[in-house]
């Protein structure tokens, strides 16, 4: 397998395990941080634990003013809120040749690149359990770690199959998807039902459906969600809304998501990007969303009050 050359775009509990596994798999790994971020990475390495243990790594690091020529490939693993800046950080690491994989959630974020690296963009679904502890390690909550990728309209090229061959070599079970944005909108479907489930009532799962009407408001989420994404023309399969019900109505789950888990610790929230987004395409389709709704508002109002 020959060696691909990645930048990676936010090196934080995904970026900073994409950049450990890929780093593993022997492939050439770069970081591309903020100031602040970036010395403590030169400074400290890159921390990565869980039940396996604990390893540093020492990938290479850059910030936007250091981005020099361009990569084979460029992942971002940033929020949605820093897409504008991030395009314009990797702008010069974009060449004719380079495959650009957003891992960043919903799916309002593929135009936007597309719109500015054209053919180079292609869809990505990951799907890790990852979160960083209190003193900036990646910690690793789970060993799940898949990938789905494939291109749009245009044909990805030999770039993509690199690209997939990297991850496979990492550890990943890797898809090459041929309906990328079904897949987009399945793994949406998927993180904003959860997300709004227990954001809303701010606690797990096991909470919110041990109480008198939990499950129904869970199970009316699912449907508001799965409403929209038939609307937008990417419904999900039976068997697939199934099993997303079953997840937000288990007694005695411990699941959160990101989402709420964001929300509780006082930090920014996806708001927009996981849920608003959700909601706007759901009223412009005519699908009526009131639970989504109303997690949007007091996800907003959250960030307000943080100044965000």
């Amino acid at each position: 397998m020959s060696r691909v050359r990645f930048l990676i775009a936010g090196p934080g509990a995904v970026g900073g395990y994409l950049a450990a596994r890929l780093a593993d798999g022997g492939q050439d790994v770069t970081v591309l941080a903020r100031p602040a971020h970036a010395a403590r990475l030169r400074a400290d390495g890159l921390t990565l634990t869980g039940v396996e243990g604990t390893r540093v790594y020492r990938p290479g690091v850059v910030t936007a003013d250091q981005v020099g020529a361009p990569y084979d490939a460029v992942v971002l693993a940033v929020k949605a809120e820093a897409l504008t800046q991030v395009m314009d950080d990797i702008a010069p690491a974009a060449g004719p040749a380079t495959v650009v994989i957003p891992f960043l959630n919903g799916v309002g974020h593929i135009d936007r690149l597309r719109q500015r690296f054209g053919p180079a963009v292609i869809g990505g679904v990951l799907r890790v359990a990852t979160e960083l502890d209190d003193n900036g390690a990646v910690r690793v909550l789970a060993p799940m770690f898949e990938v789905e990728l494939g291109g749009f309209e245009e044909a990805a090229g030999p770039g993509l199959e690199a690209v997939a061959a990297a991850f496979r070599g990492a550890g990943a079970d890797v898809t090459i998807q041929p309906d990328i944005v079904g897949a987009l909108w399945a793994k949406w479907v998927f993180i904003a039902s959860i997300g709004a489930v227990t954001s809303l009532m701010r606690a797990p799962v096991g909470d919110v459906v041990a109480v008198p009407g939990g499950t129904e408001f869970a199970r009316s989420v699912v449907a508001e969600v799965a409403a929209v994404a038939e609307a937008a023309g990417h419904p999900v399969s039976a068997g697939f809304r199934q099993a997303v019900e079953g997840m937000v109505t288990a007694p005695g789950s411990t699941t959160t998501s990101s989402l709420s888990r964001d929300l509780v610790a006082g930090r920014h929230t996806e708001a927009d990007a996981v849920i608003g987004d959700l909601v706007a395409r759901g009223q412009a389709l005519g699908v009526a969303t009131p639970g989504l709704g109303l997690t949007a508002l007091a996800l907003r109002v959250h960030n307000r009050r943080l100044g965000s």
